[in-house]
């Protein structure tokens, strides 16, 4: 039996409570296990973004150097002390659920788990340095040591026993991912735009109006508004962030001035990155409109953000430039499925290619082989809670868990896979 398990990002929690807890791991489990007639072994894939060493407002507080977009030549030492001691914190916060996944899942299933880790994005400083290699793999129970992980889950070089291909997804995401088609391990290591768009913009939104706001409201609101700007990171899509400040800080109109004077506080500050400048350069097409000039837009309406036109200001923006790129993730869900489709016709004798990175749980059928062989792209979504922006306004929170089981031909000659998503709506 293969389980993979994708999008958890555990966090330090200063940008937001954001944690699963304990009972969410042990239920699902548990329940595999209950549901599963026999297996004969228990492999589990962490298919990246688990541990989140970019979410987090300790990179705030360092020099700009001294960040993972940064100077890394000068700085790489730093740099990494830095994110080890986040990883640090983020494991002491999740302390019982980390525990559990080492050592708990043999109590579970009766036998031995083995446990694969693949990094994402949110995770890649996982695999750059040696000792939090380590970390991770001392933290889930994974031999090894400091060796590097592996990109993907090729079960074809594995025994092919499954006949099951896996990676993360974010190399399909100019985005998320730097480097080259090459797929080597210096590519992998490559800062891409997304760690600062997370960082530096929606990490530092409730860092920088928080520390405005100050004492001008009572606390009670404090602690409502500072958990209402905290959930942007569960935001979806992520231009939805301006609906989202107009939606939620109405109720504090006395703001206005503040959130305006944050976001253009927060436009100046990523402007003045250095890495930002480089990557301008770096990606702009003359004479097309492209990835950066997306950037410099969303960048222009934050630094003459008018709170009072939050809707109007989103519309044009993806009047402009449609509902791709940092606007929405249903352009990462095509072009990951069109990439399931290519990987197919190049490799057809798998019968699955499973990716995360996207948030959103999919089974999309590829096609039927000339031998018969039926082909299937799923997508593990998250176990994050996600905002959605309603059809006719507002937001609606929803937590998601999702999950994909594989049987070996031992285990069970009749059914090759299952999937479950389950979603959780609380008042």
């Amino acid at each position: 039996m293969l389980v993979f398990i994708s999008d958890l990002h555990f966090i330090d929690e200063t940008a937001g409570q954001h944690n699963i807890q304990l009972s969410a791991f042990e239920g699902v489990f548990r329940d595999i296990r209950d549901y599963t007639e026999k297996f004969v072994e228990v492999k589990i894939v962490f298919l990246g973004d688990i541990f989140d060493l970019i979410r987090t407002t300790y990179w705030l507080d360092v020099p700009a150097d001294q960040r993972p977009w940064g100077d890394t030549e000068g700085n790489g030492y730093l740099i990494e002390q830095h994110a080890k001691k986040i990883m640090d914190d983020l494991i002491a916060k999740n302390s019982n659920t980390l525990a559990f996944l080492k050592d708990g899942l043999k109590d579970v299933f009766g036998q031995d788990v083995e446990k694969i880790y693949i990094p994402g994005n949110h995770d890649r400083l996982c695999n750059v340095y040696e000792d939090l290699r380590e970390k991770v793999r001392n933290t889930l129970g994974i031999p090894g040591g400091k060796a590097p992980f592996p990109h993907v889950y090729d079960d074809m070089q594995l025994g092919n026993q499954y006949k099951v291909f896996a990676r993360h997804g974010h190399e399909y995401d100019p985005w998320n991912y730097e480097g080259t088609t090459n797929w080597n391990d210096s590519d992998y290591a490559q800062v891409p735009v997304g760690d600062l768009i997370a960082c530096e913009v929606a990490a530092r939104i409730p860092h920088t109006i928080m520390k405005n706001v100050d004492g001008s409201i009572p606390d009670d609101q404090k602690r409502k508004l500072l958990h209402n700007l905290q959930e942007v990171d569960n935001v979806r899509p992520f231009l939805s962030i301006l609906h989202w400040l107009f939606y939620r800080v109405s109720e504090n109109p006395s703001l206005k001035d503040v959130i305006n004077a944050s976001l253009a506080e927060i436009a100046t500050n990523f402007q003045n990155l250095t890495y930002v400048n480089r990557w301008y350069k770096r990606h702009g097409k003359f004479l097309k409109i492209d990835m950066t000039d997306e950037v410099k837009a969303l960048i222009e309406v934050f630094k003459h953000f008018n709170i009072d036109a939050a809707e109007h200001l989103a519309d044009i923006f993806t009047k402009i430039f449609g509902s791709g790129g940092v606007s929405s993730p249903n352009d990462s869900d095509s072009y990951l499925t069109n990439k399931a489709v290519d990987f197919f016709t190049h490799t057809p004798d798998y019968r699955s290619i499973v990716m995360g990175h996207t948030h959103n749980p999919l089974q999309v059928p590829v096609r039927v082989t000339s031998e018969g062989l039926e082909q299937v792209y799923i997508n593990t979504g998250t176990w994050r809670k996600r905002y959605i922006q309603g059809a006719v306004g507002g937001f609606v929170g929803v937590k998601y868990l999702t999950f994909a089981v594989f049987y070996r031909h031992d285990e069970n000659p009749n059914q090759f896979f299952e999937t479950w998503t389950g979603t959780l709506k609380e008042l």
